[in-house]
């Protein structure tokens, strides 16, 4: 198993602006014609990683997945102009997708809207999970703060979405990974929400004490 990497991700968006012969602005431009009534994932993202952007919807898309990214398909909305009309517009379009990606990079922990809408699709019971875009030759993933409560993503061996639920340790140090702690994208989105994240090891701590 693997997962994206910044460096073949910054390649993957190169090469398709040499395939398409435009420059990845011209190619943001024309992407952002082909609007859907619903979507399968709410990118969510930061501007500050744009070429990483490009390179994970490229792979995203390749993969026949309808993906909404605010600056793809909406580029007239300002992120850095947080208005309550801008987050009403955003939220109608959470309301139309099935699943939520964090796209989780250095730029990301900067980011307010990333925050609010990982927040906003979790509080609606919408499946959430991590997507990690890692520097080369990383093996592992941990989601950072709040992000460990969600499953992440890691790339199969045959290039398709590998959902992973996270273990989970607590504050005595005990962990506990949990079965079964991989599903395919579409397994996950077959059940709950709350399927492959990690159970409150504080209270399965408790429970098993004795």
């Amino acid at each position: 198993m693997a997962f994206l990497t910044q460096e073949e991700m910054r390649r993957r968006a190169r090469q398709r602006a040499a395939r398409d012969r435009m420059a990845v602005e011209d190619i943001l431009k024309e992407a952002s014609k082909h609007h859907s009534n619903d979507y399968d994932i709410f990118l969510s993202q930061t501007i500050r990683d744009a070429e990483l952007v490009l390179g994970v919807y490229d792979q995203l898309t390749a993969l026949g997945f309808r993906v909404f990214c605010d600056w793809i398909d909406s580029p007239e909305i300002d992120r850095s102009n947080v208005t309550p009309a801008n987050a009403d517009y955003l939220r109608r379009i959470m309301q139309r997708s099935k699943s939520l990606l964090y796209l989780d990079t250095n730029g990301a922990e900067q980011s307010l809207w990333m925050c609010w809408e990982l927040g906003w699709f979790d509080g609606h019971e919408g499946h959430v999970a991590i997507l990690p875009v890692l520097s080369e030759g990383s093996t592992a993933y941990r989601g950072r703060e709040f992000l460990g409560l969600y499953p992440y993503v890691e790339i199969d061996g045959e290039g398709r979405l590998k959902i992973v639920r996270p273990s989970a340790t607590n504050s005595r140090g005990l962990t506990l990974i949990e079965a079964p702690n991989s599903t395919t994208f579409e397994g996950w989105m077959r059940r709950g929400e709350a399927f492959m994240r990690p159970r409150n090891i504080e209270s399965w701590g408790v429970m098993h004490r004795d």
